[in-house]
C-alpha cells in the first residue's frame, strides 16, 4: 500500500497548472484507483531501463488520461514513484531530483527505445478496473 500512496503523491506533481476538472477523483485519485503490476528484469534482457532488477509498474488515470509510474524494489524503500512517459521533457520535470532510477543511456533515442514498452504496458494496465494488482506478466 505504501507504493499506491507514493503514486498518488507523485500524481499531484504531474498535474498541469490551470487544469479544468469535472470529477474530483480525476484530480485526486485515491489509493484504490491505482492499478499495479509487479515486473522483473528477464535474465538476458539487454534493454531493461531501470537500475533496480524489479519493481512495480503502476497506472492511475489523472484528468481521464493514464499516468504511468515505476516504483523500484529497493532498500531503503523508494520515497515516491518515478513517472515514465514518452514525453521526455515532461518526464524529466516530474522526476526532478530522482537520478538513480534509470540506467545510464547514451542518447534520448536509446532512452525512448528502453522505456516505450513499459509506458505501453502501463497504459494497458490502466484499462483494467481500479485497484487491479497483477503479480506476473499478464499484460
Amino acid at each position: 500500500m505504501p507504493t499506491a500512496v507514493g503514486i498518488v503523491l507523485a500524481v499531484g506533481f504531474s498535474l498541469p497548472a490551470g487544469a479544468v476538472v469535472t470529477e474530483v477523483s480525476d484530480l485526486f485519485p485515491e489509493a484504490e484507483d491505482v492499478r499495479m503490476q509487479v515486473i522483473h528484469k528477464a535474465k538476458d534482457e539487454a534493454d531493461w531501463p531501470f537500475t533496480a532488477e524489479s519493481g512495480v509498474l503502476a497506472c492511475v488515470k489523472v484528468l481521464k488520461k493514464p499516468a504511468v509510474y515505476f516504483v523500484p524494489e529497493q532498500t531503503p524503500e523508494a520515497k515516491r514513484a518515478f513517472a515514465i512517459d514518452t514525453d521526455l521533457l515532461g518526464m524529466s520535470l516530474i522526476n526532478l531530483g530522482m537520478t538513480d532510477v534509470l540506467k545510464p543511456y547514451g542518447s534520448l533515442e536509446t532512452l525512448l527505445k528502453r522505456i516505450t514498452p513499459f509506458v505501453t504496458m502501463g497504459r494497458r494496465l490502466c484499462a483494467q478496473p481500479p485497484g487491479t494488482s497483477l503479480s506476473g506478466s499478464e499484460l
